[in-house]
């Protein structure tokens, strides 16, 4: 019996320095029926060069270019045009192990599972990123549940393409949008969690990478809180727990044991982190009002 067709999205934006080994890792899989689309979301680099360098040498690539500015955006143009039983995504900076496709779908086939999500490895290794990585799978594993996540990781993810064509991404929505799909398909299917499908992923780098990647997340984090708020379980969701009075008014003790019970190093990444998410879910709260 043929195996189930896959389609890997894989959404590009100036992706000239880190595309040609997430091409090279995801062209070069175990797993056979497949193809994979990349959706060159308004790049000025190199992005559509590279990705007609690969086409030439494998069929089972195409190319898409999507106009409309984002990550929802561009993922929406690639599953309007998949044609198989399974969608899986990865991201443009991340590079997948030979057996990724064949490993990542094998509850979604034999074990009818409507979506699944795998974990992630550091491909940086310096301070700031492995400190995110230790609390990325800190996050993931205080949201388990009987080996169920709650939250997609776009860069490690596979759904049934029938479901992921009727959820679809908000296209509104322009960073954690993948919570906010989440957030809707949780409703429909239970999300299974694979912790030993790991694809390497190269986290921001530097102080200011990370200020900017977590203000930015804060600030889509209140925006999809207002968009859901009427459902009763948000405040229970970990990753809008800090989106509250209460929170802001407790924090500066919360981070002062942090400093106390934590080595200097990891406190003043966590600081950081804190810090910078707070201002982005403030800024939210500014802009709405204005």
């Amino acid at each position: 019996m043929e195996k189930p067709k896959v389609l890997v999205i894989i959404p590009v934006y100036n992706g000239e320095k880190t595309l040609r080994p997430c091409l090279s890792s995801v062209l070069n899989q175990t797993y056979e029926n497949y193809e994979v689309i990349a959706i060159d979301n308004n790049s000025t680099d190199n992005t559509k060069d590279i990705i007609k360098e690969f086409q030439e040498k494998n069929k089972s690539l195409f190319y898409i270019f999507e106009s409309s500015i984002g990550r929802s955006s561009a993922r929406n143009a690639g599953i309007k045009k998949a044609d198989g039983e399974i969608i899986a995504m990865t991201d443009s900076d991340c590079i997948v192990p030979d057996n990724w496709i064949e490993e990542l779908i094998q509850p979604i086939i034999y074990e009818n599972e409507f979506a699944v999500t795998g974990s992630e490895d550091d491909l940086v290794k310096n301070y700031w990123t492995k400190n995110i990585q230790k609390a990325n799978s800190a996050f993931v594993k205080l949201g388990l549940n009987d080996n169920y996540a709650s939250n997609v990781d776009t860069k490690n993810f596979a759904i049934k393409s029938a479901l992921m064509k009727e959820l679809m991404f908000d296209p509104n929505i322009k960073a954690l949008e993948d919570f906010e799909l989440y957030l809707r398909l949780k409703r429909i299917a239970k999300i299974r969690f694979l912790p030993f499908i790991k694809v390497g992923h190269r986290h921001p780098y530097s102080f200011c990478k990370l200020v900017t990647n977590n203000f930015q997340r804060a600030y889509w984090a209140k925006r999809i809180f207002d968009k859901h708020r009427k459902d009763l379980d948000l405040k229970n969701d970990i990753m809008l727990q800090s989106i509250s009075f209460k929170n802001f008014l407790v924090f500066p003790l919360w981070m002062v044991f942090q400093f106390i019970k934590r080595p200097i190093g990891e406190a003043y990444f966590i600081l950081v982190s804190e810090v910078s998410w707070r201002v982005g879910i403030i800024w939210s709260i500014i802009k709405k009002e204005g």
